[in-house]
């Protein structure tokens, strides 16, 4: 069984494609084999790695691709709003809004009006900067 072929393994939409250029060759392959629906064990003999080292490899690529993913929606923001939402681990819109996060911020004495302000129209889905 040779699973390690690109041929075979279908291409990404463009939108993903130019993310999955900073993905190791090595991390790509084994993470489109699980997604065909290979084992940890089937993909591990492949790469010549254990059962273990695949599920932690898949792990990793899973926490950059969500790690990614939140710097692409924080990317308008100011660095001061992005401070301000970092210092309560909010990397995306839907976590802001799950958290209430202008309340949050609202009492913080390095929050002033402006990031406010900033943040509520970033949460309206409005991508300007003041």
């Amino acid at each position: 069984m040779h699973l390690r072929t690109s041929d075979n393994i279908p291409a990404a939409s463009a939108g993903v494609s130019s993310n999955l250029e900073s993905v190791p060759q090595r991390i790509r392959e084994i993470a489109m084999l699980r997604g065909l629906g290979y084992s940890f064990r089937q993909i591990a003999e492949q790469f010549s790695v254990t059962p273990q080292a695949v599920s932690l490899m898949l792990s990793r690529h899973r926490r950059a691709i969500r790690s990614l993913r939140g710097a692409l929606e924080l990317n308008n923001l100011s660095a001061r709003a992005v401070n301000a939402l970092g210092r309560h681990g909010i990397r995306t819109r839907e976590q802001a809004r799950q958290k209430d996060v202008l309340a949050l911020l609202d009492g913080e004495r390095n929050c002033g009006r402006k990031t406010l302000e900033e943040i509520a129209q970033w949460l309206e889905g409005e991508h300007g900067r003041l």
